[in-house]
This record gives structure tokens, sequence and C-alpha cells, in this order.
């Protein structure tokens, strides 16, 4: 740590304690995150694997574009749980860099800690913009094409 933010800052009794309890949830809800991503990733396997199987099971108009649906949404879930890992991982650098340094009172496992929860955060601020962009661009084709089978717009 450079000596320009060095602020001699102390943490006392209390807060040791609401950072270890903080942890002790972080790794409590990383741990669930990380069986959610395991399901995703076997249901994403599943799909790919299993996507080319079900045309036979659908009417014959439609059989061709079935197993195609299935497989990219299988690509897709397997792409996002390849994604969600990355937070994950930072996640349980928070949960256990503060564990360790509420044990041990070293700064360095706490700046540890405290480094896995600003990606763990930023990961997920780009991830939640992200996902409003692709949200707002659902809603104006989904304007779009309902305005295209109207025949008219309203101005």
């Amino acid at each position: 740590m450079s000596e320009e933010f060095k602020t001699g800052m102390v943490i006392d009794e209390t807060m040791k304690a609401d950072l270890l309890s903080s942890a002790k949830w972080a790794k409590f809800l990383l741990v669930l995150q990380t069986i959610g991503v395991a399901i995703v990733l076997i249901m994403g396997v599943a799909m790919i694997a299993l996507g080319g199987k079900f045309p036979g099971m659908m009417p014959a108009e439609t059989a061709p574009f079935v197993g195609g649906v299935g497989i990219a949404v299988g690509i897709i879930y397997v792409l996002l749980a390849l994604i969600l890992i990355y937070p994950i991982a930072k996640g349980f650098q928070f949960a256990n860099g503060v564990k360790a340094a509420c044990k041990t009172g070293s700064e360095a496992q706490l700046a540890r800690g405290f480094a896995g929860m600003h990606s763990f955060l930023k990961f997920y601020g780009i991830f939640a913009i992200i996902c409003l962009v692709i949200y707002a661009l659902i809603a104006i084709l989904g304007i779009i094409g309902f305005c295209a089978m109207q025949g008219s717009c309203p101005a």
C-alpha cells in the first residue's frame, strides 16, 4: 500500500466481528452461487449433447429448428457459467482474505480481501450495465417489431 493512502485507520473488535460475519455470509452465498453455476453448466452441457435428439419428437415442419435452438441455448448456458466463475473466485478471495486478516491481524490479508471484493463488485456493476443495455435493445426491437406487425408506429 503506498504511503499517500495510509490513514492510520484502526479496526476495532466490533469492526472485526462485523467483517468476520460479512466474510461468513459471503462464503455461504458464494457456495450457493457455485452450486447454481454448476447446475447451469450441467444443463448447458446436457442441452448441447441432447439438442439434436429432440427434433424426432417434434412435428416435421419445426424439427430442423428445435435442435439448433437447444444447442445454441446450451452454448449460452456454458458460456454464462464460465464467465461467472471469475466473480465467484473474487468473492472467495474477499471471504478468505478478510477471515485470515481478522484471525491474524494481517493488513496484507485484509488488503487482498478488499481487492477481491472490489473486483467482485466491479464485475457485477459492469454485468448489470450490460444487462440493462441488452434489455433496452430488446425493448426497442420489440417496439419496432410490434409497429412493423401493425403497419405503422405512433409518432
